[in-house]
Protein backbone atom coordinates (compact mmCIF):
# COMPACT_ATOMS: atom_id res chain seq x y z
CA UNK A 1 0.00 0.00 0.00
CA UNK A 2 1.61 3.32 -1.04
CA UNK A 3 1.11 6.56 0.79
CA UNK A 4 0.27 9.71 -0.88
CA UNK A 5 3.01 12.15 0.42
CA UNK A 6 0.84 15.58 0.04
CA UNK A 7 3.31 18.23 -1.61
CA UNK A 8 4.04 20.98 0.74
CA UNK A 9 3.34 24.76 -0.47
CA UNK A 10 4.71 27.92 0.64
CA UNK A 11 2.30 29.37 3.23
CA UNK A 12 0.22 32.55 2.69
CA UNK A 13 0.99 35.78 3.95
CA UNK A 14 -1.76 37.53 5.80
CA UNK A 15 -2.04 40.26 2.81
CA UNK A 16 -3.57 37.03 0.52
CA UNK A 17 -5.92 36.21 2.19
CA UNK A 18 -6.60 40.13 3.14
CA UNK A 19 -7.25 40.88 -0.84
CA UNK A 20 -9.04 37.44 -1.09
CA UNK A 21 -11.51 38.63 1.41
CA UNK A 22 -11.88 42.37 0.22
CA UNK A 23 -12.45 40.81 -3.17
CA UNK A 24 -15.57 38.61 -1.99
CA UNK A 25 -16.53 41.29 -0.56
CA UNK A 26 -16.78 43.86 -3.09
CA UNK A 27 -18.11 40.92 -5.27
CA UNK A 28 -21.45 40.65 -2.89
CA UNK A 29 -21.52 44.96 -2.35
CA UNK A 30 -21.62 45.15 -6.04
CA UNK A 31 -24.45 42.44 -6.46
CA UNK A 32 -26.16 44.00 -3.95
CA UNK A 33 -26.18 47.40 -5.46
CA UNK A 34 -27.11 46.07 -8.64
CA UNK A 35 -30.46 44.39 -7.02
CA UNK A 36 -31.18 47.37 -5.58
CA UNK A 37 -31.05 49.43 -9.18
CA UNK A 38 -32.88 46.55 -10.99
CA UNK A 39 -35.87 46.73 -7.97
CA UNK A 40 -35.83 50.83 -8.11
CA UNK A 41 -36.19 50.98 -11.97
CA UNK A 42 -38.84 48.46 -11.55
CA UNK A 43 -40.60 50.70 -8.72
CA UNK A 44 -40.46 53.54 -11.26
CA UNK A 45 -41.65 51.81 -13.74
CA UNK A 46 -44.60 50.43 -12.33
CA UNK A 47 -45.68 53.71 -10.48
CA UNK A 48 -45.52 55.41 -14.26
CA UNK A 49 -47.68 52.53 -15.18
CA UNK A 50 -50.14 53.36 -11.96
CA UNK A 51 -50.33 57.35 -12.96
CA UNK A 52 -50.86 56.73 -17.02
CA UNK A 53 -53.59 54.51 -15.66
CA UNK A 54 -55.05 56.77 -13.10
CA UNK A 55 -55.13 59.70 -15.25
CA UNK A 56 -57.09 57.67 -18.06
CA UNK A 57 -59.86 56.91 -15.61
CA UNK A 58 -59.82 60.23 -14.33
CA UNK A 59 -60.45 61.46 -17.96
CA UNK A 60 -63.51 59.13 -18.50
CA UNK A 61 -64.87 59.13 -15.04
CA UNK A 62 -65.24 62.91 -15.71
CA UNK A 63 -66.41 62.52 -19.69
CA UNK A 64 -68.90 60.67 -18.42
CA UNK A 65 -70.06 62.98 -15.55
CA UNK A 66 -70.08 65.74 -17.55
CA UNK A 67 -72.33 63.69 -19.96
CA UNK A 68 -74.58 63.27 -17.35
CA UNK A 69 -74.75 66.27 -16.24
CA UNK A 70 -75.86 67.92 -19.52
CA UNK A 71 -78.49 64.89 -19.86
CA UNK A 72 -80.19 65.58 -16.92
CA UNK A 73 -80.02 69.75 -17.68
Amino acid sequence: MEVHAHSHTARKKWTHYFWEFLMLFLAVFCGFLAEYQLEHKIERDRAKELAKSFYEELKNDSASIAEKISETY
